[in-house]
């Protein structure tokens, strides 16, 4: 490829493999990159342009201490913060009694506190649909993302690469970073 896509890339390839869904030829992009707060890492794209399959995924070359992250919401600033979660991370909010575990099929997610509430508040509205939750579950999730109010956003993380960026604007003695010993 050989032109810098970015000032963290430090190599890039390219190869044919086999789609898995249809079994075509599809394309692999790796690149590993330098990021501020995770480190080295591979970014992996594959694209099938039969059949239309994609796949991107971010797997830290480097993991380090397990960290929990605790991150105070008050304000409806505190919202814009934005929110790292790698692949193998548990996202918990207490005081709406949520716990998004992973599965095999998880991402390294990049968002923001929002978009966090946002993913609490689609899986409400299917188990909505299946005739098994509540309409206030998602209204009390809808008037956090709308009005703000006060929770606690944890996340715990075995590879610890997890990250949570407050706002400039909002103090950051709102997030605590803790390592917590393997057991």
């Amino acid at each position: 490829m050989g032109e810098s896509v970015s000032v963290y890339v430090e190599s890039s390839e390219e190869l044919e493999v086999e789609c898995p869904l249809c079994g075509r030829k599809a394309v692999l992009r790796e690149a590993t990159y330098d990021l501020p707060n995770v480190g080295r890492a591979l970014l992996a794209s594959l694209t099938c342009a039969h059949c239309g399959y994609r796949r991107a995924d971010l797997v830290p070359l480097h993991t380090y201490r397990r960290r929990r992250i605790y991150y105070t919401v008050s304000d409806p600033e505190d919202l814009n913060a934005r929110v790292l979660r790698s692949s193998v991370a548990t996202v918990e909010i207490p005081e709406l009694g949520v716990s998004i575990t992973p599965g095999a099929g998880a991402h390294f997610t990049v968002t923001n506190v929002e978009g966090i509430l946002r993913l609490v508040q689609d899986a409400a509205k299917s188990i909505e649909v299946l005739g098994e939750g509540s309409t206030g579950f998602v209204d009390t999730v809808e008037r956090l993302i709308s009005r703000g109010g006060r929770f606690t956003l944890i996340i715990d993380d075995p590879w610890g690469v997890s990250f949570v960026e407050p706002p400039k604007e909002v103090r950051a003695c709102k997030v605590l970073f803790e390592e917590v010993e393997a057991g």
